[in-house]
């Protein structure tokens, strides 16, 4: 009798293991479906050429769900824009300087809510209102009054080379090869009373928390103060409190340290090349990275988001979500708003960023808890089209969300 219930039990189990795989390899091929249609559509859209490559991700919390390149990293050699294609993500570096606010802060090194110039090695002041200090959580939301002078635009690009092939674009603010500039020597001059590139608009008319005003320079000062309020270089302290913990290996400030085989060519239009650049300031541009080293940061952002982040504490990433800015501060007719770099927007939370030859997307749903992005490496400002198709590719993604969930 123990025998007949034991082989019974032994083929129920069989039999509901064997259900249990079939609805896993159901699943996993339904999946892999609509993978496959969203892949689809998107090379549909890449097949009109208007972008000469570029890459997608949708994650959670979990990691990621879709990740793909499309079109090519360098038109002369055909080299396809894959997965792993690194190229700079221009303003979202932005939201490193964010997390490594609240790092300093957790090591104690830092208070949100101090002075700038109780860490800065030279003196900040807006010249209209020299008794009113400026605080680190005003450079962190854009309400520090510094302003990105035309001295900032015209200094902040460097040409990496000297020679050029014929018909590169080179626009008419970068700058000829030289030695570069430190970040702490760039700001002094853009910022203090006698510094040589202080044309005398590197601060707005409006006092110190009055006004949001978008301010790259302002975000370059903000990761001087956590270089100087910690003692460690910003690109090492990044790199070791977020790009490593989060195994970001093909992440870097610096294009030397990215192997030469996985960067992406940046153009000006689908059929001209852009000059390679590098910025002085870079930590409000200039990191290097792939959709696959993003969507593993995207994803911890969502985690953190939630309330189980492990770069920071769930505190910190509270404080780095909430909504910073009060109605009188927002421009009018302005709903958006912003938390510790990270912006609220109908795209989501997150960031966009555009520089020469560059566009990126990364944003995640607060609801759904999907995050989004698109690395593109061609400009939108010679060709109209561009923008709009990039706009395309990510509400594509949009309609696959509920999908890939």
């Amino acid at each position: 009798m123990n025998k007949i219930i034991l082989v019974l039990s032994i083929f129920i189990l069989v039999v509901a293991c064997g259900q249990k795989n079939n609805s896993k390899k159901k699943n996993t091929k339904d999946y892999s479906e609509i993978k496959d249609t969203l892949t689809a559509h998107i090379s549909k859209i890449n097949e009109k050429g208007k972008i000469v490559g570029f890459s997608v991700a949708m994650v959670n919390s979990t990691g990621i769900l879709y990740n793909e390149g499309f079109g090519l990293a360098d038109s002369t050699t055909q080299k396809p824009y894959s997965i792993q294609t690194v190229q700079p993500i221009a303003s979202i570096s932005k939201t490193l300087i964010g997390l490594s606010l609240f790092k300093a802060q957790e090591m104690g090194k830092l208070n949100l809510d101090e002075p700038i110039n109780k860490y800065l090695p030279f003196k900040v002041s807006n010249p209209n209102f020299p008794e009113t200090l400026i605080t680190i959580r005003q450079l962190a939301i854009h309400t520090s009054s510094i302003t990105d002078s035309d001295s900032f635009w015209e200094s902040d690009y460097i040409l990496i080379n000297k020679d050029h092939k014929k018909g590169t674009g080179i626009p008419d603010y970068f700058n000829e090869p030289k030695t570069k500039i430190s970040l702490a020597d760039f700001l002094k001059s853009l910022l203090t009373e006698k510094g040589a590139l202080n044309n005398g608009k590197s601060y707005s008319v409006n006092k110190p928390s009055a006004k949001f005003d978008y301010s790259n320079v302002g975000s370059n000062l903000c990761a001087l103060v956590i270089e100087s309020a910690t003692g460690i270089p910003y690109q090492t302290f990044t790199t070791k409190y977020i790009l490593e913990p989060l195994q970001m290996n093909s992440s870097s400030w610096t294009a030397k340290y990215i192997e030469s085989k996985n960067r992406s060519t940046l153009y000006a239009t689908n059929e001209q090349i852009m000059a390679d650049y590098t910025t002085v300031g870079f930590p409000a541009s200039g990191l290097i990275t792939s959709s696959t080293d993003l969507g593993k940061y995207l994803s911890e952002l969502i985690k953190g988001y939630s309330g189980n982040g492990s770069l920071l504490s769930k505190e910190s990433y509270n404080e780095i979500f909430k909504k910073q800015l009060i109605k009188s501060q927002l421009p009018e007719g302005v709903d958006a708003n912003t938390g510790i770099f990270m912006d609220y927007s109908k795209r989501g939370i997150g960031y966009n960023g555009y520089d020469p030859g560059v566009m990126a997307y990364m944003y995640f749903n607060p609801e759904s808890l999907i995050g989004k992005i698109v690395l593109i490496n061609t400009d939108t400002d010679f060709d109209e089209e561009v923008r709009p198709t990039l706009d395309k590719i990510y509400n594509i993604l949009g309609e696959y969300e509920t999908k890939l969930k």
